[in-house]
């Protein structure tokens, strides 16, 4: 039985939203998502560009979302 690794990124919007993913994945593809969502340290102008961007590349590597949350910021 495989298991498989949890991550879970957040990121901010330009509009104040907390915006927050949950992904899981296998464990042989950890070093190329690392590489590859080290891209997107970036402040996004929408949640779905943000999710987007995620998903897409966890679905490259055979992974899968678990959630996605999103928060307004308390200003």
């Amino acid at each position: 039985m495989t298991y498989w690794k949890n991550l879970h990124l957040t990121s901010k919007t330009h509009t104040g939203l907390l915006l927050s993913i949950n992904v899981v994945y296998p464990p042989e593809f950890e070093s190329n998502i690392y590489n590859e969502i080290q891209s997107l340290k970036t402040t996004y102008k929408c949640p779905q560009i943000f999710k987007k961007d995620v998903v897409s590349i966890i679905c490259a590597y055979d992974g899968r979302l678990v959630n996605f949350n999103q928060q307004e910021l308390m200003q």
